[in-house]
């Protein structure tokens, strides 16, 4: 792990630690380190964004209010992901009773890629393709793709955040992966796959 890793992860705890202490302000600068972040992953699961800022709004509400019962997490990022996408899930089941959600919700991704990663001539066919493929992939491969890929997040967080065990997150991405293999092109390696569909969802926006 890069130390600018280690540093962010250690302020994190450093400040979940002090806002399970009662610090106003340490809870602020927390949130405010990834409301940006859950906004964006939130707006991926509806496309309702007074919703997702709403959700946001509770959980934010409920961390707060339960912060003396609330145990050490290793991760923020995981925790808080999971405790908006439940939230989202709750509040959209109070109009769709019948549904199930997690299999219906709407995942939306659209993937771009880099100019630097393949030449001029290249680009527009295989950003169409690939975009293609990925988006025509069931709403929980989309979801996992871009929580690995884009978000970074490794499998026990995935795991956490999707309420899965690693099991089935390494067989959910290991289907992904084979099916974009499957239909991608056949001239393409899959390690050149692979290093396409990275860079196609880390250069979203």
């Amino acid at each position: 792990m890069f130390s600018s890793e280690k540093s962010s992860l250690h302020l994190d705890q450093e400040l979940w630690n002090q806002f399970r202490e009662g610090d106003a302000d340490a809870f602020s600068n927390l949130m405010r380190r990834y409301a940006r972040l859950m906004f964006r992953y939130g707006s991926r699961l509806t496309s309702n964004s007074d919703l997702v800022k709403d959700c946001m709004q509770d959980v934010y509400f409920d961390l707060w209010e339960h912060r003396s019962s609330i145990s050490q997490t290793a991760s923020v990022k995981p925790y808080l992901f999971k405790a908006l996408r439940l939230r989202i899930f709750r509040e959209q089941g109070k109009w769709s009773r019948f549904e199930n959600l997690e299999e219906e919700m709407p995942f939306s991704v659209e993937f771009s890629i880099e100019n630097q990663l393949i030449d001029q001539q290249q680009r527009a066919e295989n950003k169409e393709k690939l975009e293609k493929v990925l988006n025509t992939l069931p709403k929980r491969q989309k979801e996992i793709l871009y929580l690995k890929f884009y978000e970074e997040l490794n499998h026990d967080d995935i795991a956490k955040v999707m309420n899965m065990n690693r099991q089935s997150v390494y067989n959910l991405l290991h289907e992904a992966i084979l099916r974009l293999r499957k239909n991608w092109h056949t001239s393409c390696s899959y390690t050149a796959l692979l290093l396409s569909l990275g860079a196609f969802i880390a250069s979203i926006f």
